[in-house]
C-alpha cells in the first residue's frame, strides 16, 4: 500500500501537463504574458494586483486573489500568467479546473494538510462550476484552511516551509459569488477580490490588431474596427478573427466589406447595444425620460445624462463624432467632443460620475 505522501506525490505529478499549459499560450517561459494582456485604465486594478501577487513572496500578499468577472474577459489569461511567474521561480505550482481538481480522488481528502507539502501555489479556474457540488466546495474549504500562511518565504524562491498562495477565477461579477455556499464564500471574500469589467471598443481593437500581426493577416483598421464593434469578448473576437482567417485562406483574395458582413452573420458575433439602448439606460440609471434627454433644454441632470451618454456611445460603439451628434438629435459633432472630453475630466474628479459611469459600464448594456 502506498504511503500518503508518495501517493499524493504521483496524484501531483499527473497535473504536470496542465502545469505546462499554465505557462502561456505561446508556450516561452520567458514570455511576458502580463504585458501581453491588453487593458486600459478600466482593468488597471485587478492587472496591477496580479502583477504585485506574482512578484511578491509566494503568499505574503492577497492570499487567497480572487478574480471575478464575465466570461470573455482575460481572467484565464491572468491565471496562466500567475501560474507560470510562479513556475518560473520554482514554485510547485497546480493550475486546474475548480470542479476538476475537487472531483479528483486524492489522497489528501482527510488530512488536507498533506496537500501542501507537496504544493507551493494553487491556481483553479472557473469557480462557479462547483456551485450546487456541496461535496466538492467542502473539500476545497478544507484545503484552504489547512493552507500555511505567516511563514518565511523569500521573493524568487520557493520557501516549502513558509506560506502557500491560492489564487481562483469565477465567472460573474462579484457579487455571483452568491450561488456558492456560505463557508466557501467567506473564505474567498477575505482575501482581495477584483473584476476585470468587458473591454472597451479601443482594447478590442488593440486585441486584435495583435493577433492580426501575429497571424500575418492582411486586414485593414476599417476591417478590424468592423469586427471589434460586432463582440464585447475577447474569446468571440478570436474566434471571428479565426473565420476571417479561414474565409482568406479558402478563398486566396482580400476580404470585401460584403464578405466581413456574411462572416459576422453566420455567427459567433453578439448583438450589441445601438444608441437608443444605451441612451434608455441611461435614463433608467438617473430616472430621466429619454425624449427629454434628446431635447434641447439646458437642466443641469438633463445635460450630464445627455453627456454620460455620449461618452458611453463613444466607448461602447466606436461611433465617430459627427455620427454621434445625429444620433443625438443633429448636435454638431463639436457638441460630442465637449460633452466626452467634460466626462473624462469628471471620471477623475467627481466620484459620483466615476460611481454612475461604472455602474452603467456593468450594467446589460
Amino acid at each position: 500500500e502506498q504511503s500518503a505522501p508518495k501517493a499524493l506525490a504521483e496524484a501531483l505529478h499527473g497535473s504536470a501537463p496542465l502545469q505546462r499549459e499554465a505557462q502561456g499560450e505561446t508556450g516561452h517561459e520567458s514570455e511576458d504574458s502580463f504585458a501581453a494582456f491588453i487593458s486600459n485604465a478600466k482593468n488597471a486594478f485587478p492587472l496591477a494586483a496580479a502583477r504585485e501577487v506574482a512578484a511578491s513572496a509566494i503568499g505574503a500578499v492577497y492570499s487567497p486573489f480572487l478574480l471575478c468577472g464575465r466570461s470573455g474577459t482575460g481572467k484565464t489569461h491572468l491565471l496562466r500568467a500567475l501560474a507560470a511567474a510562479f513556475t518560473q521561480r520554482g514554485a510547485r505550482v497546480i493550475c486546474q479546473n475548480a470542479a476538476r481538481f475537487c472531483a479528483e480522488n486524492t489522497p489528501w481528502t482527510r488530512r488536507p494538510e498533506l496537500f501542501w507539502e507537496q504544493c507551493d501555489v494553487l491556481v483553479l479556474d472557473d469557480m462557479q462550476d462547483l456551485a450546487g457540488q456541496s461535496a466538492w466546495q467542502q473539500k476545497l474549504t478544507a484545503c484552504m484552511d489547512a493552507c500555511p500562511h505567516g511563514g518565511h518565504a523569500v521573493a524568487g524562491v520557493a520557501d516549502h516551509a513558509g506560506s502557500r498562495q491560492l489564487v481562483f477565477a469565477h465567472a460573474g461579477p462579484a457579487q455571483a459569488l452568491k450561488i456558492l455556499d456560505e463557508r466557501l464564500r467567506s473564505r474567498l471574500e477575505s482575501g482581495l477580490v477584483v473584476e476585470l469589467l468587458e473591454p472597451d471598443l479601443d482594447v478590442r481593437l488593440r486585441y486584435l490588431q495583435t493577433l492580426s500581426k501575429k497571424r500575418r493577416l492582411a486586414l485593414g483598421r476599417d476591417q478590424l474596427l468592423y469586427l471589434a464593434q460586432r463582440c464585447a469578448q475577447f474569446r468571440l473576437l478570436q474566434g471571428l478573427l479565426l473565420k476571417v482567417e479561414a474565409f482568406a485562406a479558402m478563398h486566396g483574395r482580400a476580404l470585401t466589406p460584403a464578405d466581413l458582413e456574411n462572416i459576422v452573420r453566420t455567427g459567433g458575433a453578439e448583438k450589441l447595444p445601438g444608441c437608443r439602448e444605451i441612451l434608455n439606460e441611461v435614463a433608467r440609471g438617473l430616472n430621466l425620460r429619454p425624449d427629454d434627454i434628446l431635447g434641447t433644454r439646458r437642466r443641469p441632470d438633463l445635460v450630464l445624462a445627455r453627456q454620460v451618454a455620449m461618452y458611453l456611445c463613444r466607448q461602447k460603439l466606436g461611433l465617430s463624432y459627427p455620427e454621434l451628434g445625429r444620433a443625438f438629435g443633429g448636435r454638431d459633432h463639436s457638441t460630442v467632443i465637449h460633452a466626452i472630453k467634460k466626462i473624462k475630466k469628471l471620471l477623475i474628479s467627481d466620484k459620483d460620475v466615476q460611481r454612475l459611469v461604472t455602474q452603467l459600464e456593468t450594467s446589460a448594456l
